[in-house]
């Protein structure tokens, strides 16, 4: 124990990482991709996939909430069911209104196995009951998607209409980091 912090493998790691996103979450805007490189780097080394994927949330909603003028909630529940990270856009800039609507939501998997189409399936009935306006939504696994000649879950989401739905892997969740926003990685789905 170093200053109320566990030492693991010679490295600080906050002893509850999910606080620590929570209290961010609402006033952290202006964080620095080398923020997000060391919180990156001590969800990696976190060994329960499940406190991972808790954790992984907040990490998500983090760097969502580095996009000027949205409000970023972690676990917000709705008729049906919990989503991982919703991002209302009601006041953010006009690229970002247009591209997903007054409000984006996100589901989060941090998994050893690639996502089927059972979990893409569930989350799009999750965002189409949502009451916000949503163009797009995203689907974060940092183990892909399975893709099979016509059934698997990269077939499913292209299929997906009314919001689109896009998803991301390990790729894209490293460029977010490495840049502190998710700003470029939008903006490079619209073309």
């Amino acid at each position: 124990m170093v200053g109320g912090l566990r030492v693991r493998g010679g490295r600080r790691f906050f002893s509850d990482l999910k606080l620590e996103f929570e209290t961010f979450v609402d006033s952290a805007t202006t964080l620095s991709a080398e923020y997000f490189q060391t919180k990156f780097e001590e969800l990696e080394n976190i060994d329960d996939s499940a406190t991972r994927g808790r954790y992984f949330d907040y990490f998500v909603g983090l760097l969502f909430n580095q996009l000027p003028d949205v409000n970023v909630v972690i676990g917000r529940e709705i008729a049906t069911g919990e989503i991982d990270v919703f991002v209302a856009c009601l006041d953010a800039p006009d690229w970002l209104h247009r591209l997903v609507g007054d409000a984006t939501l996100l589901e989060n998997k941090w998994r050893e196995k690639p996502t089927g189409t059972d979990d893409i399936s569930v989350f799009h009935d999750k965002v189409t009951m949502a009451t916000a306006s949503c163009k797009v939504c995203y689907f974060v696994s940092m183990s892909g998607f399975t893709s099979e000649r016509n059934i698997g879950a990269e077939q499913l989401m292209q299929s997906k209409t009314d919001p689109k739905m896009v998803g991301w892997d390990r790729e894209d969740v490293k460029e977010m980091v490495r840049e502190g926003t998710p700003e470029s990685l939008l903006r490079s789905h619209v073309m």
